[in-house]
């Protein structure tokens, strides 16, 4: 299945729910159902809940945002905006992140099975310049919302031995299939480029694929690898190479193209008639003007992705428009679920103001939404980044088969999947 939610029992299961290629499934962790005893010892944080969201906020809300490195936090929200937790010492002390307080494209975590993928540096608060310099690391917590694994990338620079991950520039955005893997984006400067899209496979990294050196953000959808990209010809969303590719000299091929001018962030993908086959899809652009905030792309009888709308985020009075000027905001982060019974699209995202900006719902019931609401505010001095739903652990697919049975509702979404 695509996207962050694949298959989609109503009110049961999370529509985030899916399978991926190695017959796992991403669902909700549903003890009072299934028995399921949750995983991990609590430690530092409490368990994260099924169903809730995870923001990778940035800042410590009493310096100014800026060009310098700044603490990361994840905080858990339910999907009404209630915080449930901020989770703080898991990116401190040996499992130190932070990240560039104004570098707009970096800090986009995703969550993908029973593991949470958070990108940014290995360096402390205030450093100078922090985006451009070679110390990027992931942390990879797990649904008890403690670190699972960190991985710090190589720092020799691009021609380094072994050469370093998105050397010189951003490291964007990652996700992990399991406590020891993960693929990452971002882009690079200098020679050679070591941009584009990386897999971390439990010893070395491998750039799976330079077809495009600057990448923004990452997903997996239907057991297919995705990214997003503003960059020349590869301005939309690409497919790299077939299935989750681990090896060299994959080709990352434009799928749904933008426009000249667009600006792509997050996305979501769906399988709206349960198929087996993606045939919509929800893109964030970050422009204030015509073409920006949350677009919607259905793919038509000719097998052609087409843009349904395009809608900017008017933050006077909390509706959904086309029209440009005083209040207009696009978005950068989002995620989303499909329930396939109502026909309706659930959507969360994060918005472009630099400080203090705004983690959002809106729906869609089939046709254009024309309001949004806001969850929350990042506070001044902070910035929310990447938005996503938590990680779940879950069982072989069969019992989820049964439970759909039972009720009598089989439906299909998308979006990340599950690890091992």
């Amino acid at each position: 299945m695509y996207g962050s939610h694949s298959v989609n029992l109503s009110h049961i299961l999370p529509a985030s729910f899916r399978f991926d290629g190695t017959r796992r499934a991403r669902a909700i962790r549903l003890a009072c159902c299934f028995g399921l005893a949750s995983t991990g010892a609590m430690a530092s944080a409490a368990d994260l809940v099924p169903g809730n969201l995870v923001v990778e906020r940035i800042g410590n809300g009493t310096t100014a945002l800026s060009g310098s490195s700044a603490a990361v936090a994840v905080q858990e929200f339910t999907t009404s905006g209630t915080l449930v937790q901020t989770l703080t010492t898991q990116f401190t002390g040996s499992e130190l992140l932070t990240d560039s307080g104004s570098a707009t494209s970096n800090g986009y975590l995703n969550s993908y099975g029973g593991y949470l993928a958070v990108p940014g540096l290995n360096v402390a608060a205030g450093t100078t310049g922090a985006a451009s310099l070679n110390v990027k690391a992931t942390n990879v917590l797990g649904v008890d919302g403690n670190v699972a694994n960190r991985v710090e990338f190589p720092t020799g620079g691009p021609t380094g031995t072994p050469p370093s991950p998105f050397s010189g520039s951003n490291f964007r955005s990652a996700i992990a299939t399991s406590a020891n893997t993960f693929y990452a984006t971002g882009t690079s400067a200098g020679s050679p480029l070591t941009g584009g899209t990386w897999y971390y496979n439990g010893t070395d990294f491998v750039q799976v694929s330079g077809t495009q050196n600057n990448l923004r953000n990452i997903e997996i959808y239907g057991g297919q690898l995705y990214v997003s990209s503003g960059a020349n010809n590869f301005q939309g969303i690409s497919s790299v190479g077939t299935g989750l590719p681990t090896t060299t000299g994959t080709t990352t091929s434009l799928t749904i193209a933008t426009g000249t001018g667009s600006s792509p962030y997050g996305f979501v993908i769906f399988d709206t008639n349960g198929d087996g086959s993606a045939d919509r899809a929800y893109i964030a652009d970050d422009r204030n003007t015509a073409g920006g905030g949350i677009q919607r792309w259905d793919l038509n009888s000719s097998s052609v992705w087409v843009n349904s709308y395009a809608l900017l985020f008017n933050t006077s009075n909390e509706t959904l428009t086309t029209t440009t000027g005083t209040g207009i905001i696009g978005i950068r982060g989002l995620t989303g679920s499909w329930d396939a019974t109502s026909g309706t699209a659930s959507l969360f995202a994060t918005t472009t103001e630099t400080n203090n900006n705004r983690l959002v719902s809106l729906i869609d019931s089939g046709s254009a939404p024309t309001t949004f609401t806001t969850l929350s505010r990042a506070g001044a001095n902070f910035v929310y980044r990447g938005v996503d739903f938590t990680p779940v652990t879950v069982p072989e697919p069969s019992t989820y088969v049964l439970a759909a049975m039972a009720t009598g509702i089989l439906a299909w979404a998308g979006k990340k999947r599950r690890k091992s």
